[in-house]
């Protein structure tokens, strides 16, 4: 059995990635989810204890350190599994979060950036997305006004205020366009800051706030870009979500994995971090030319080395080779 910890009530990246993973993992082996914060494929504290103290082929699988802490101390107490823990952040792991890491069976980081940070080995498999779930739309899509999102929980490391810097003025210039934040509002201050910039270009009327929502896709549909302009990345599912969409998607340069996935100029666009000249360029573009790039091609990238059932059977390799050990 395979046994994902779950520890966090608020939806983030990393529930909706390991949500993902549930389908195709369980079509190779019965997959099972402890915790809170997900719903499907639950398993109780005492069949989880009676499945941890009977068979040491299980495998446990942790994204984050109290999810991994608790994971220990069940094999302190004697617990017969096999532990696998992802990095999920792309920042400098601290001493304790170090120290969890090297007592799991495998460590799996999600990028190459993301490796490099770490000094300890890892294996690197990323997410994937549910590539049934995202869909192409382009009636939806040429309605007006046209719409340009960004994608992700509102706070300053996400980048929402570079936007709004970089697209007021071509907004001013272009009524028949809208830019859509969509995500959970962290920092009401920051929110403010983004709102004044837009009343004093007069634009806000255009700039609209969307709260998260399950239903992400039909905003993709909607939107002829999505920009995502964080300044740090664990991974970046939004950058495959959107993609899939048929999206034209612009994003950070050498964050999260951006830059493994986008190919300037051919299925996406990437600039430097906080360069708001740049992006407005970009955005310019965009604009200028809704249709720029081929959607089957951006959409081909993804299909072919970014879905969910890609990433479930690198995983499930890695469990077989942890538990051959």
């Amino acid at each position: 059995m395979i046994i994902h910890f779950h520890f966090h009530f608020k939806t983030t990246g990393v529930t909706r990635s390991v949500e993902g993973l549930l389908t195709p993992l369980n079509s190779m082996e019965e997959t099972k989810v402890f915790g809170y914060g997900i719903k499907r494929n639950k398993i109780s504290f005492f069949k989880l204890l009676k499945v941890i103290y009977s068979s040491p082929k299980t495998i446990i699988h942790t994204h984050r350190n109290n999810e991994t802490l608790i994971a220990l101390i069940l094999r302190f107490l004697g617990g017969k599994f096999k532990l696998v823990s992802t990095r999920h952040a792309e920042s400098t792991p601290s001493k304790l979060t170090l120290f969890l890491m090297s007592k799991t069976d495998q460590s799996i980081s999600l990028s190459q950036n993301m490796s490099n940070n770490l000094p300890l080995e890892t294996t690197i498999i990323g997410h994937g997305i549910d590539t049934n779930h995202f869909l192409y739309d382009q009636q939806k899509r040429s309605l007006k006004p046209r719409i340009i999102s960004v994608v992700g929980r509102i706070r300053k490391a996400k980048g929402q205020l570079d936007v709004i810097d970089a697209i007021a003025p071509l907004l001013n210039k272009n009524p028949n366009w809208n830019l859509h934040f969509i995500g959970t509002v962290d920092d009401p201050a920051y929110v403010k800051e983004i709102n004044t910039i837009s009343l004093t270009q007069g634009v806000q009327d255009q700039i609209h706030f969307v709260s998260q929502t399950n239903e992400i896709q039909e905003h993709y549909k909607s939107s002829s870009a999505v920009v995502i302009a964080s300044h740090t990345e664990g991974f970046s599912l939004v950058c495959l979500e959107a993609m899939f969409s048929g999206c034209i998607t612009i994003a950070t340069e050498q964050v999260g994995i951006h830059s493994e996935v986008i190919t300037h100029g051919i299925n996406g666009f990437l600039y430097p971090k906080g360069d708001t000249h740049t992006l407005r360029k970009l955005l310019k573009e965009v604009i200028e030319e809704p249709e720029k790039l081929k959607p089957e091609l951006v959409r081909k990238t993804i299909l072919e080395q970014w879905s969910v059932s890609s990433s479930a059977k690198k995983l499930f390799d890695v469990y077989n080779k942890v538990r051959a050990i």
